[in-house]
């Protein structure tokens, strides 16, 4: 956001003139209007072509030989400088003697690259308590967005031919789509009784489809271009024409024009918008580039609380404008769906009625960053999850956790933190969950007050509505990345070393039976599904999951899904039928996304049965608990099995059971790699091969350690050598740290310190 204008006096103008093409006769007009109001007035004006090409045709005409301009001041001054350079260059306006003078923004075309809104509007302000102020606005999108933002009026000069009406089309709906408001302009048809123009009717059609009426239609005159090409004036040379006679019709609605005055107005043109409209004329390159997203909803911040008074408003214009978006698209017959959210035309349609509708509004006075940020979040209500669908944008946000409509709770970089984001209340947040369920054939009422579904990129949702939930309805939504991990990132992350994440590749290479353990949020589905990716291509592998989240890259690949119960209680298919079922599909692999019940039984069976290198995950804190937690879901499925069967199947069907946990900074690591080798005594024999050991946190509160071998060689290595696979035994030596992610030496030291501190 830029510095805003200061207050000027009520007869203070900005006045700016554009159009949709270069030869509209804009300038022409401009000079006459400039000279005449100055006379009129009786007090100065000043001309600041805002030209990329930095041409000096009005220093030309008002024979100024003087080239000021704001670059070569600013270049003295410095941009630390900008109050001082506004004061100096009032004094520093080279005049002409009829009270009218220019103000270039350069003297040549590269000097502009060193410009921007963040220079230009205050110097505008300052020079507007002296003078009224006439931009001549060239047809590049930056400069016609600035001049839309800082004037108070604008005259949009147009001849009669297709192409500038084409054009005027085009550059309308880009300002009416990036939230310009077209109410402070005049269209103003120059040259209208040109042989083969485009008739005064059908002009006024055409313009009345753009909700605007032609202010004059100004006549083409011969005098007019005999005086501009004798460098001459037309009002000075031909006062009684019938061309200043239209002028007189501008000149009363400039003086009918409200200024700013109070009104603080800021430049939200980006500098790098401003100054790639000249960079993309000086260096060849077409195009003014693309306008970069306003920062409402670039980063999630924690929340601060807004002015209540404020929020209430914002709402209640909100629900308002709601309403009457919802009667036109019932009345346009454009159906609120699941196609709709996907539609971009859907999505235009819905953001044109909106603006519609919100510059119907009266006393409602939206800067152009407040209205794009109005249209968005009113966009995503009505055709998405509300204020989630920013959130849902944005790829560094893992888990989405509504608390209660207004405490909305995000995951980012491992850590919880409060949004400003918030529904408007109760009902809004449920009108979200049916709309999540809604394409799945799901429902949510008192009934049925929670729900487990997927949303179309994958991500994971829970919902619980009262009576349930006493605080209100809520939402989760656990997020996965649209490409999975791979060891290069656990290895960015600290996660796991090389050394740790080779010898379990080759685990998966030599068919070992593994399980992922872990608390809720420690990465198990995630990593799962990186270790899947060592399963060679050939073989066929059939995963089954409670809600499809995993992610593999072979080919040879058949997801499960199970089936909840429907409003009849009828339907259900269980994890368990489906593993079952997996066993008459001749897989090579069988991949258990969670077990969380009774199908943990059929999932040892299964290893038990052929079917090795199976993989799955489970929720526990330790690898001992993952034996218990074992042995209680498969006494869930046969109370009649005796402990003894239980964990004689356990120790001869899992091999490997790799613990994953999370520590305070939101890091995620694996802090054991266990082996299970056997029964002894009717206990479940289990060593450990590696653990991750803390050291401490450092500075940052980021947490330090290492990846260290037990120096237990696991009871299969010789299984690698007979199938080909290098796991060398250096990796196992207890006193080999190669591998380890050491300490920094300074914090060490700084540790050692801590200890001798302690001793002494």
């Amino acid at each position: 956001m830029k510095e805003g204008l200061t207050n000027r006096e009520d007869n203070r103008r900005i006045v700016a003139f554009a159009g949709p093409k270069e030869g509209v006769g804009k300038t022409t007009l401009l000079l006459n209007l400039a000279l005449y109001w100055a006379d009129v007035q009786k007090r100065p004006v000043l001309i600041v072509p805002l030209d990329p090409l930095a041409r000096q045709e009005h220093n030309f005409y008002l024979n100024i030989k003087e080239r000021t301009s704001i670059a070569d001041l600013m270049k003295i001054l410095g941009t630390k400088n900008i109050t001082a350079a506004g004061n100096l260059l009032k004094g520093k306006i080279p005049m002409s003697e009829y009270g009218v003078g220019v103000l270039n923004l350069a003297v040549n075309r590269k000097e502009i690259l060193s410009l921007s809104p963040n220079i230009l509007v205050p110097i505008l302000s300052k020079l507007s308590e002296t003078f009224d102020i006439f931009l001549d606005v060239e047809s590049s999108f930056p400069m016609q967005a600035f001049a839309f933002e800082v004037a108070d009026y604008i005259f949009w000069v147009t001849n009669p031919i297709r192409t500038h009406l084409n054009s005027t089309i085009t550059l309308f709906k880009d300002y009416k789509s990036m939230h310009y408001s077209l109410d402070k302009v005049e269209v103003l048809c120059n040259g209208y009784d040109l042989p083969g123009s485009i008739p005064e009717i059908e002009m006024e059609k055409f313009f009345k489809k753009l909700g605007k009426d032609i202010l004059l239609f100004m006549p083409w005159e011969e005098s007019v271009v005999k005086n501009t090409n004798r460098k001459k004036i037309a009002i000075l040379e031909s006062p009684e024409s019938a061309f200043v006679e239209g002028l007189k019709v501008i000149l009363n609605k400039i003086k009918e024009t409200k200024p700013i005055g109070k009104r603080d107005w800021m430049s939200s043109v980006s500098d790098e918008e401003f100054m790639q409209s000249a960079s993309s004329v000086w260096s060849g390159v077409g195009g003014a580039g693309k306008v970069q997203e306003g920062g409402v909803f670039g980063e999630h911040e924690q929340v601060q609380e807004e002015d209540s008074e404020q929020s209430t408003l914002w709402e209640d214009l909100k629900q308002k404008v709601h309403k009457e978006v919802i009667k036109i698209l019932e009345v346009e017959r454009i159906v609120v769906s699941e196609t709709a959210q996907a539609s971009d035309q859907v999505r235009n349609r819905v953001g044109e009625i909106i603006i519609d509708v919100l510059g119907k509004q009266e006393n409602t006075q939206l800067s152009r960053e407040q209205r794009e940020r109005f249209v968005k979040e009113l966009i995503d209500e009505i055709l998405g999850l509300g204020p989630l669908e920013s959130l849902m944008r944005d790829p560094t946000v893992t888990e989405i956790m509504v608390n209660a409509y207004n405490r909305i709770f995000i995951e980012q970089e491992g850590k919880l933190l409060l949004t400003k984001y918030r529904f408007r209340n109760n009902e809004q947040v449920i009108q979200v969950i049916k709309r999540i369920i809604a394409p799945l054939g799901r429902r949510i009422d008192e009934s049925v007050p929670l729900v487990d579904a997927r949303l179309k990129d994958g991500s994971r949702v829970n919902a619980i509505i009262p009576p349930l939930s006493v605080s209100g309805p809520t939402i989760t939504i656990r997020r996965f990345s649209k490409k999975p991990f791979g060891p290069e990132q656990y290895f960015k992350f600290g996660t796991i070393s090389k050394e740790c994440m080779k010898f379990l590749e080759e685990c998966v290479k030599l068919k070992k039976n593994i399980i992922i353990s872990g608390g809720t949020g420690t990465g198990k589905t995630t990593f799962l599904n990186a270790l899947s990716s060592y399963i060679p291509s050939d073989e066929r592998i059939i995963t089954v999951e409670d809600t499809a989240e995993l992610k593999l890259q072979q080919t040879h690949w058949i997801a499960l899904e199970s089936r909840p119960p429907n409003v009849e209680g009828k339907g259900e298919v269980a994890i368990r039928d489906l593993v079952k079922n997996c066993l008459r599909m001749r897989p090579d692999r069988i991949v258990v996304g969670e077990c969380r019940g009774s199908e943990a039984l059929d999932m040892l069976q299964a290893m038990n049965t052929g079917h090795e290198g199976s993989l799955a995950t489970i929720h526990a804190n330790t690898p001992r608990d993952t034996i218990t937690r074992l042995e209680a879901m498969c006494m869930m499925a046969s109370a009649e099995l005796p402990i003894w069967a239980i964990r004689e199947m356990i120790s001869s069907a899992v091999d490997v059971v790799v613990q994953l946990s999370r520590f305070s900074d939101g890091s995620r690591k694996v802090t054991h790699i266990t082996e299970i080798t056997g029964r002894e005594e009717n206990n479940v024999k289990m060593q450990d091969l590696f653990r991750y050991k803390q050291t401490g946190i450092n500075k940052e509160g980021k947490v330090q350690g290492a990846f260290t071998p037990t120096g237990i060689i696991p009871s299969f290595y010789d299984d690698f050598k007979a199938k080909g696979l290098e796991v060398s035994k250096e990796i196992f030596n207890k006193e080999n740290k190669t591998h380890a992610e050491q300490d920094k030496p300074e914090e060490k030291k700084e540790e050692n310190k801590q200890e001798e501190n302690k001793e002494n």
